[in-house]
């Protein structure tokens, strides 16, 4: 019997983890790379252990819903108690990202994301056109009318109109420690974290703060939508603050997550743009400060540095390899000796927000070259290639042409899942993705 924990340190730079996190002990994988450029196809991945392209959830499809098993629901048939944090508006229930799970709960920020018992206003405002007091009147006689708890849906309700649903203050590992502290574990255990303290919009408490707070970075791309106001060197050392911040709060929670689990895996679903090739963020591309993220397995036993080239989809392989489990996806293994792999790295088009952003700002025909699909390839020697809008970048002495041509080999076998594009994103999700900086 064993437990293990799985703890995404989103939007955290390779880079920005080798500075702050020497601490951390286990088997670090020095050429790990994400599947994708951000959060929800990172996810899908690392649960489904297949690429977004083939489980049809990304840009164009938010929602955790192809037929593959989620890593949550393998375990859980196999008797394991499957339970999780999310800090992450986009890795909730709302998006069935709590599939297989017994027990996923997130800040009470954004708990009405979450919650079968609270009303759904994603429904509610899909069905109505009605505004002002006639769209109030009616939800309100809704809300009481319906099978939804009243109470909780009306304290949600209160907190959405007094703003209070705006995303969790510093990145949600506070927040988790105490959910946690109340929660007596087994010993078949598999706990799911997902902490947002190194994405946007950069906030860290005034003892960590080197700097002012930033403005949001808002751009798509290199097209920065900013008043003129944009620091690149203060937004650069408030990322910075928040890897400090991060890596001192997640190694006192890592201690009492050693005490309960016997595996602890930690890593990045993706990286951060900070002014490579003039963008900021990780709404566009795959560029290397993208894709090539920190990942560590800590366990007894486990130590040393590993150089071979590795993905996402083997941290889904290897949590199924600890617990015993079988499964049918891609990935091996990282606690066996096996063959080096090669992978892909994708970009599936622009989100919605994004969409909007460049229709807003006038750069409407720039949207249909933005939806363009991107992909990269790492080799088994760790040579890394991806495409751009205008060329092939390779990072080191690979030939372009090779790389792009094995690039190319790898796409066509992949089994591609089509999926209508349901892009909308409704206003109580759009409330949180400005508080990240998104919309």
């Amino acid at each position: 019997m064993v437990s293990l924990a799985l703890v995404v340190l989103d939007t955290l730079r390779k880079d920005a983890f080798d500075r702050h996190f020497e601490w951390l002990p286990g088997r670090r994988f020095e050429r790990a790379y994400s599947t994708a450029n951000w959060t929800v196809p990172a996810h899908a991945s690392l649960f489904c252990g297949k690429y977004p392209s083939e489980l049809g959830t990304h840009a164009k499809n938010m929602t955790l819903d192809c037929d593959d098993p989620t890593i949550a629901e393998e375990l859980r048939a196999a008797g394991y108690t499957t339970r999780a944090f999310s800090a992450n508006t986009n890795v909730t229930g709302y998006f069935d990202f709590d599939r297989g799970f017994d027990d996923f709960r997130v800040p009470k920020q954004i708990g009405h994301l979450n919650d079968d018992n609270i009303f759904d206003f994603r429904d509610f405002n899909q069905r109505t056109d009605a505004e002002g007091l006639e769209h109030h009147s009616k939800l309100l006689y809704e809300i009481v009318t319906s099978d939804a708890a009243t109470v909780p849906s009306m304290v949600a309700l209160a907190r959405k109109v007094r703003g209070e649903n705006n995303g969790v203050k510093y990145g949600g590992l506070i927040e988790a420690q105490s959910e946690l502290s109340d929660i007596s574990f087994g010993e078949e255990e598999f706990l799911f974290l997902n902490f947002m303290e190194a994405h946007e919009p950069y906030r860290v408490p005034p003892s960590y703060r080197t700097v002012d707070e930033p403005s949001m970075t808002n751009s798509v791309g290199d097209i920065y939508f900013g008043s003129g106001t944009f620091d690149a060197e203060q937004t650069t050392q408030a990322y910075e603050d928040c890897a400090t911040y991060l890596s001192d709060k997640y190694q006192a929670l890592f201690k009492e997550l050693r005490e309960t689990f016997d595996y602890v895996i930690t890593l990045a679903d993706h990286g951060e743009l900070l002014g490579e090739q003039d963008a900021w963020g990780h709404e566009y591309g795959v560029a290397s400060p993208l894709t090539h993220v920190p990942l560590v397995i800590t366990g007894n036993g486990l130590d040393g540095t590993c150089t071979d080239t590795v993905s996402l989809l083997d941290v889904h392989q290897t949590v199924l390899d600890i617990a015993d489990v079988d499964g049918g996806a891609r990935g091996r293994s990282l606690l066996e000796e096996g063959d080096e792999n090669e992978y892909l790295t994708e970009y599936l088009g622009l989100t919605s927000w994004s969409e909007r952003k460049l229709h807003q700002n006038g750069f409407d025909d720039q949207i249909e070259q933005y939806n363009e699909q991107l992909r990269g390839y790492v080799t088994q020697s760790g040579s890394y290639g991806y495409q751009t809008q205008d060329e092939f970048i390779a990072t080191d002495d690979e030939s372009v042409s090779d790389l792009q041509h094995r690039l190319d080999q790898l796409v066509s076998e992949l089994d591609i899942r089509a999926v209508e594009t349901d892009n909308d994103v409704p206003d109580e999700i759009k409330e949180q993705l400005e508080h990240l900086g998104y919309a």
